[in-house]
């Protein structure tokens, strides 16, 4: 039986030279695997604190209103100012309503005529269709019909603290 030289018996590597060098480089990317792979996770307590805003839940409001031009309301403060308010949804359920962002502006006459197809101060809401407000401000709805119509409306807020 012959015994099976090996290649490292015969051909030693060169201290410095190219196998050398591939081995130590080799092994030191096998040590830094290991160093990473081994090291604990660090414990919350451990990390740095940073200021974090919870925003937790936001607060939610709803509310549905019946106006009209001949019922006695035909202007309604949907939402008043509110600085913590992320936005709000509105829509009417049965006329278009002209939506308004001020006193002044929802209180024009030609608001109360827009079904006839005259021009509005503010946005004509058509049935059916949610919009999303993202406003801090009032908002106000005013009827554009003598029959009665619902507005509902919904407020997201941030919660204070």
């Amino acid at each position: 039986m012959t015994d099976v030289l090996d290649h490292e018996e015969l051909f030693p590597p060169k201290p410095g030279g190219m196998v050398d060098t591939a081995r130590k480089q080799r092994q030191a990317e096998q040590d830094q695997l290991e160093s990473l792979t081994s090291a604990p996770e660090p414990h919350y307590r451990d990390r740095i604190d940073v200021p974090v805003n919870d925003h937790g839940a936001d607060l939610a409001r709803a509310r549905t209103f019946s106006i009209s031009t001949t019922g006695g309301n035909p202007l309604v403060e949907l939402l008043g100012q509110d600085n913590a308010r992320r936005n709000a949804v509105v829509m009417t359920l049965d006329e278009p309503v002209v939506i308004s962002f001020s006193q002044q502006a929802a209180e024009d006459p030609r608001n109360a005529v827009n079904a006839a197809g005259l021009s509005a101060n503010g946005f004509v809401l058509p049935v059916n269709v949610p919009v999303t407000l993202s406003t801090r401000s009032v908002i106000y709805a005013v009827a554009t019909s003598s029959t009665a119509t619902r507005v509902s409306v919904m407020a997201f807020s941030y919660p204070e603290g």
